[in-house]
């Protein structure tokens, strides 16, 4: 808990820095790169958690990694580490790209259905989701799960609609067994 609030505070300093130098932009795809890398290299997480590993080489690896990202990024990348908080990293990532999506008022849902989804119907469920959320741009994931026999469940955040088959299984079948 403590830690998911110190990389929230980590992050929005970080989009007020994007935001004095006009980078706001350059530095959400940097954080989605940093989130990328963070997932996929074993190595990378390892070595963030490390406390053995000295400052210096960090930074060093971090540099290399990183090389590609903005100035913005390298140099707060660098203060995590001074401040012995690079294992925040992936947090602070996620946590700026969430309030990148606040501020720009992007909205993710992930729709789940037992099939893929046509383009069609997916432009339909979208104007759907807007209407059900207030929120002009939203980005669809589109999962299928043959577990839920038909119709859909749309996720939001802690927000959840399911309209799915199993679900009207499950409740016929309480009804049955408690009536």
């Amino acid at each position: 808990m403590a830690s998911s609030r110190i990389a929230l505070r980590y992050s929005k300093s970080l989009l007020d820095l994007a935001t004095e130098g006009n980078k706001v932009e350059e530095v959400k795809n940097d954080m989605d790169t940093v989130r990328n890398i963070c997932s996929e290299s074993r190595e990378l997480s390892n070595l963030l958690n490390n406390p053995i590993v000295k400052s210096e080489a960090k930074k060093a690896v971090m540099d290399k990694v990183f090389s590609d990202t903005n100035e913005i990024t390298k140099n707060f990348i660098s203060f995590l580490v001074d401040k012995k908080r690079e294992s925040e990293l992936p947090m602070v990532a996620d946590y700026y790209i969430s309030c990148y999506n606040d501020m720009k008022g992007i909205a993710k849902a992930t729709i789940v259905s037992a099939v893929s989804l046509t383009d069609e119907t997916l432009k339909q469920m979208k104007s759907y989701v807007v209407g059900l959320l207030g929120k002009e741009d939203i980005e669809l994931v589109n999962e299928i799960d043959p577990k839920i026999v038909g119709g859909v469940i749309i996720k939001h955040e802690d927000k959840l609609l399911d309209k799915s088959v199993s679900r009207e299984l499950r409740e016929i079948r309480k009804q049955l067994i408690y009536n």
